[in-house]
């Protein structure tokens, strides 16, 4: 967080904070002697006490010049290539600032280098909104509100950092842009996921016309805690950004979202996330070694259905079968695990594949692919084979297909119907890894109460439960499966 968003305080440095910062090592004067040699003045320091690191700068506005600084003697005595870098600066003035260079100045067109760069004439990242509250009357009313959507959307978490009569004068000076479609009642449906340190709805600015986009960020951090909808009419959106990329983002005036509802989803709160995994956790551990003997592998990047995936459904179908409240069976549970093991043993490719679950029903009879530790009935086999050959195709095929089968009951098919809805919303649910998940498109009730969890999951290093294990029995990955 402290690496992607703003200082919230911006006090000058005193020499109480001097003597904390350098565990004694300098006194207040000592260190303006320092920065002294430099050219440079302490009064210029500003220090956020509210970060434990990244929280000290040295901030001269009105020449451009920026820097973080460690307040040590080791840091700042001898050849400082910091101090040295501020002192050129301000020497020579700040290039960007004097030509007006604005995407260079706050490191807008290279925001990632911008981040990791060293004194270099671009304003620190947590101190875009100190710079441009300052300088945002400078620029040509034109120009404001492009300068501001580009700084705003580089800081996480930023909604509630910009002071009114900042966004009172940005708005002012927005331009005509698109607008979203409205809805039959003429407003605009829109959706804000949460973490635990995000903006209430009532306050937020910043919204989604997208419910997959606004579920990835409330899972952006890992512990996403709430999930809202809401209307807002199309007088009250400043500016629409369409697309995957800008996460179909709607900024909005204030308190202008109408009838505000929440989904009934978990929340991704340590204690929650407990209370539903560890009646799951024994089986995952002791079938979740599995995935290593079938052969899956770890995903590398744009990686998403390799081992991190199939442990995830295994993980979910056991939260399901634990807590949602549904009248299911041993032998559905261990259909479930079958089905998250197995679902994919046959996939080759990451692209869209609606042939994979019969690659994987081919592969599991070639190979004579079986779970150790499950018993599944000849009925419960027929039942877990369907669910997998027709996991990847439309709803509508694969019931129609359970339907067909010969020799089931009527009782047979509304079972294997009911796991079948199940499975493919607990695969479903792990697209929350790669922002493709409209939880409005689940099954099952409990499951559209788990896409933060979901999520949760994703950020978690599930295959650290494991680790015991495969030193305890050896490296698993080249194992036969159990037969």
């Amino acid at each position: 967080m402290e690496f992607s968003g703003s200082m919230t305080r911006y006090d000058p440095i005193s020499p109480e904070q001097v003597a904390k910062l350098s565990q004694g090592g300098l006194t207040y004067a000592g260190f303006s002697e320092i920065l002294a040699r430099y050219g440079l003045s302490a009064e210029f320091v500003l220090h956020d006490s509210s970060r434990r690191f990244l929280h000290t700068y040295y901030a001269d506005f009105e020449r451009g010049v920026y820097g973080c600084l460690t307040v040590t003697r080791e840091f700042l005595e001898g050849d400082s290539a910091c101090l040295r870098a501020l002192s050129s600066i301000s020497e020579r003035g700040n290039a960007y600032l004097r030509d007006g260079d604005w995407d260079s100045y706050y490191g807008l067109s290279d925001p990632i280098a911008a981040a990791f760069s060293d004194v270099s004439g671009q304003v620190p990242l947590p101190l875009l909104i100190y710079d441009f509250g300052k300088r945002m009357r400078m620029f040509p009313p034109e120009q404001v509100f492009g300068i501001w959507i580009a700084i705003y959307r580089r800081i996480d978490y930023a909604n509630g950092m910009w002071a009114p009569d900042m966004l009172e004068y940005v708005f002012k000076n927005a331009p005509a842009m698109e607008k979203p479609p409205v809805g039959k009642n003429g407003l605009v449906r829109v959706f804000r996921g949460m973490g635990e340190i995000s903006m209430p709805p009532e306050k937020a600015i910043s919204w989604s016309t997208d419910p997959c986009n606004a579920l990835y960020f409330a899972n952006h951090s890992g512990r996403g805690t709430q999930f809202a909808f809401a209307d807002v009419a199309p007088e009250d959106i400043i500016a629409f950004l369409p697309g995957y990329s800008y996460e179909n983002e709607v900024i909005v005036r204030p308190g202008s979202v109408r009838d505000i509802r929440y989904e009934d989803m978990f929340p991704a709160k340590l204690e929650t996330y407990l209370k539903l995994s560890l009646p799951a956790l024994p089986e995952f551990t002791s079938f979740g070694v599995q995935a290593w003997r079938l052969g899956y592998k770890k995903e590398g990047m744009m990686e998403f259905h390799g081992l991190g995936h199939i442990l995830r459904v295994l993980f979910l179908s056991l939260i399901y079968f634990y807590g949602s409240g549904d009248s299911l069976t041993d032998g559905d549970k261990c259909v479930l695990i079958y089905f998250s093991l197995l679902h994919d043993a046959g996939r080759t490719d990451e692209d869209e594949d609606g042939s994979h679950g019969a690659a994987s029903l081919q592969r599991i009879k070639a190979e004579n692919l079986r779970i150790g530790g499950l018993r599944l009935t000849k009925k419960e086999y027929q039942i877990a084979d369907l669910v997998i050959r027709y996991h990847c195709r439309d709803d509508e095929e694969g019931i129609s297909a359970i339907n067909r089968q010969p020799g089931f009951s009527r009782k047979d098919k509304e079972r294997a119907i009911k796991l079948y809805r199940i499975c493919k919303d607990m695969d479903g649910l792990d697209r929350v890894r790669f922002n493709g998940l409209d939880y409005r498109m689940l099954r099952t009730e409990y499951a559209k109460r788990l896409p933060l969890i979901a999520g949760c999951l994703v950020k978690e290093d599930i295959l650290a439960v494991f680790n015991e294990s495969q030193t305890r029995d050896g490296n698993t990955e080249n194992q036969e499966v159990a037969i």
